[in-house]
């Protein structure tokens, strides 16, 4: 664990938050929205929900690219109209993220070494959107969640998210197109389950297929499943607002 950070540290560090953020109360903390999204169960939706919400109007911090000494270039790194917030990427199971920490504390637990400075989460997320697909990793080798892409664009363009699991009109589509494909598709569930992932469940009546489709091996009967999810997969709706999908195919009706 990194050391407490000291009452000079904690001066120095409030003037620059000061200055960044033009809000005089913010030295370096976990923001209140901010701290109670963390505070609710790890990996759970709620606690993705309430921390995209908090990023609607609450700052991150982000490490200070540390400028080179002017008298090896001659030059200061702001006259070369360089940002001096160094976002940070880090490499993921799903590939390079924008990492954005809650509190310099969370930053000096990742890297103690590094320089804090609190920015606006849409500015994090613009970023992403040109440098990790997206990508955004919040408080990576602590709570380390997982910012789905359509909730990076949301936030980019000042909107607000609506994540998959809550959209009823995405659920509606999605129950539509399936049962158009295969009549025995009955309902179809949208989850959250975790980082990256939604879970869609379809599920199948098993007396519409004995009554429908009772001449269908087995093989066959999978096949037209696989083409359900094939189908489903390709609609650019589904597309925009998922990053992975977990397909879990359930039958009902035994």
């Amino acid at each position: 664990m990194a050391e407490a950070i000291g009452e000079e540290q904690k001066n120095r560090l409030a003037q620059r938050l000061s200055m960044a953020t033009q809000n005089r109360d913010d030295h370096g903390q976990a923001l209140s929205k901010t701290q109670h999204a963390l505070e609710c169960p790890k990996g759970s939706a709620q606690q993705l929900e309430e921390l995209v919400h908090a990023l609607e109007d609450e700052r991150v911090i982000v490490p200070i690219r540390v400028e080179e000494d002017p008298r090896v270039t001659g030059v200061h790194a702001g006259e070369l109209g360089h940002d001096p917030a160094g976002f940070l990427v880090i490499e993921t199971p799903a590939g390079p993220a924008i990492a954005a920490f809650s509190s310099s504390a969370s930053l000096s637990v990742f890297d103690s070494s590094s320089r804090p400075m609190g920015l606006p989460f849409k500015r994090v997320a613009l970023v992403a959107l040109v440098e990790s697909a997206g990508r955004v990793v919040f408080d990576p080798r602590s709570a380390d969640i997982v910012i789905p892409r359509s909730a990076t664009a949301a936030l980019a363009q000042g909107d607000h998210w609506l994540p998959a699991w809550k959209d009823r009109d995405l659920k509606n589509l999605l129950l539509e197109q399936a049962s158009r494909e295969f009549s025995p598709v009955s309902d179809l569930h949208v989850e959250y389950a975790g980082q990256e992932i939604c879970r869609i469940i379809l599920e199948i009546d098993a007396s519409k297929v004995r009554r429908n489709d009772g001449d269908l091996t087995r093989s066959e009967l999978r096949e037209k499943v696989q083409g359900v999810i094939e189908g489903l997969s390709a609609l650019p709706r589904l597309r925009a607002v998922t990053d992975q999908i977990q397909w879990v195919p359930r039958w009902v009706g035994m």
